[in-house]
């Protein structure tokens, strides 16, 4: 009986001490996933422009609504362009214009008459270009970036992830959010789709600054849309 208690003490000795060596690595892998889940899909503003996707959103800021059309062109001498019909809710002039998409994804060369639309798509749903014109891992709880809100402190990243449904249809996204006061500003992103599909917005004092939403979209030569 002595030599079985002694062999069961030095037993779970053994396993402790296995355990403590074991532990900080441990530790640190998960940490490391969390950070660079080196298996999932990455993402950054753009991706996929070159399937040519036709996409249609239906956009919301402050009092002005309108429908953007926007079609990404083949890349020509290395420029990348955009084909933008603008639809106002209102029964305004429509506006259609091609204009050249800079390196960080802002608009160049817009005309007079579409301006004030262009400001408003470059706040909405061109803004994700301050957090991904890199690559962003697309996992549950990878982080995209910080945010500062007043004195806050707060963390862009994905909150949830699965087959989720959209004006356009059902696909699998990502949801990025962070905390504002009482609301919760949330994204959307599908992989491969160059721009975010959906959004909603508010402001420190909880108003509602701006939604879009993907409505329609053609992309037949993308991958995970293709016919």
């Amino acid at each position: 009986m002595p030599n079985i208690r002694i062999v069961a003490i030095f037993a779970v000795i053994v396993i402790a001490a296995v355990a403590g060596l074991a532990w900080p690595f441990l530790a640190n892998l998960k940490h490391d996933y969390l950070l660079a889940p080196v298996q999932a899909s990455q993402w950054h503003m753009g991706k996929g422009s070159q399937y040519t996707p036709d996409m249609v959103y239906q956009v919301s800021f402050n009092k002005t609504k309108f429908l953007a059309d926007m079609k990404f062109l083949p890349v020509s001498g290395g420029a990348q362009q955009l084909l933008v019909k603008i639809t106002p809710s209102d029964g305004g002039k429509e506006i259609d214009q091609t204009v050249n998409i800079g390196l960080v994804y802002d608009f160049v060369n817009t005309s007079n008459e579409s301006k004030s639309y262009f400001d408003i798509l470059n706040q909405s749903i061109f803004s994700m270009r301050d957090y991904a014109t890199d690559e962003k891992y697309l996992a549950k709880d990878a982080e995209w970036g910080d945010l500062y809100i007043g004195a806050n402190e707060e963390k862009l990243k994905v909150t949830d992830t699965g087959k989720m449904p959209f004006q356009f249809g059902s696909a699998n996204a990502f949801l990025l959010s962070y905390r504002i006061g009482a609301n919760i500003n949330k994204i959307w992103v599908v992989d491969n789709l160059p721009l975010p599909v959906k959004s909603e917005i508010y402001d420190p004092d909880g108003n509602l600054t701006y939604t879009y939403e993907l409505i329609s979209l053609k992309a037949p030569s993308t991958p995970g849309f293709t016919s």
